[in-house]
């Protein structure tokens, strides 16, 4: 199976998916309140053009995605406790803008390995509600094969307006060794997960989050899926979060270190 990196593009006001992009199936649209960690990044390229990706808030200045929506990418306007762009002031959402970010230091596009990234925000922000930082797993062996998780996001619909709405869907983890027989990317670094039942295997956007259901435990960053789009019963593809907590502590951790990490790292030929 050949996988492709989860992307949408942003043309102008209307957020138009890439062909590597696609949307929740079998979704259900969610209440901000349900998924107060949930951010929309929306990404300006050195090309002009707009990407759209979703992120997870970890604590007042950090969220975490993944590392392909960073590539070509020189800031993100973030939007934090809304359910839509439009949505956003009347919700008494935030946005704030970012050129800050550090993309994992062995990310590589095309086997999608390492796909993680963490963009600071340029002030501390204030809980609400509606903004409610995730948690991360404590235990660094655990592999939640066989448990329930629900991805949420914007998805790639065919056209995305910005007063389109987040979705969610509830999908299983899966083992490694099972997902390896539908990619030859799964490495430890990857956690799968598929639909229930007969329901189309599409998850949120890219770096969205991945969490434990009845939770809000981040186990996954949205990664990559099926390169033909939605297909009943193909696993979609997450970064494992556990995978890489002391990469995150590393990065976030320490504050007395200043983190110099962001776009100017990416050189022309890292960008596919």
């Amino acid at each position: 199976m050949i996988f492709t990196l989860l992307l949408c593009l942003a043309m102008g006001g209307i957020i138009m998916p890439s062909t590597s992009g696609y949307a929740i199936g079998q979704s259900k649209y969610g209440k901000i309140e349900k998924f107060p960690y949930q951010v929309m990044l929306i990404g300006k390229q050195l090309w002009r053009k707009r990407i759209l990706c979703g992120g997870t808030l970890l604590d007042k200045r950090w969220i975490l995605t993944a590392a392909h929506c960073t590539m070509g990418v020189t800031h993100y306007d973030v939007y934090l406790g809304t359910k839509s762009v439009q949505d956003t002031q009347e919700l008494g959402g935030l946005v704030m803008r970012s050129n800050k970010f550090i993309v994992h230091e062995h990310f590589n596009p095309e086997t999608a390995a390492n796909d993680i990234a963490l963009v600071k925000l340029p002030m501390d922000i204030v809980f609400t509600s509606r903004i409610q930082p995730a948690t991360l797993p404590r235990n660094r062996h655990d592999h939640f094969t066989g448990m329930s998780v629900v991805a949420s996001g914007w998805g790639a619909m065919v056209e995305m307006s910005n007063s389109d709405n987040m979705q969610y869907t509830e999908l299983k983890v899966i083992s490694n060794m099972e997902c390896s027989e539908e990619y030859d990317v799964v490495t430890a670094g990857v956690m799968c997960a598929k639909g229930l039942k007969d329901e189309t295997v599409c998850t949120g956007d890219s770096g969205g989050p991945l969490v434990l259901k009845g939770s809000q435990m981040v186990v996954g960053i949205t990664s990559f899926g099926p390169a033909d789009g939605c297909e009943t019963n193909i696993p979609g593809g997450f970064t494992r979060v556990t995978h890489y907590l002391d990469w995150i502590d590393r990065q976030i951790g320490a504050p007395q270190q200043q983190h110099h990490h962001h776009h100017h790292q990416y050189r022309d030929d890292n960008l596919i």
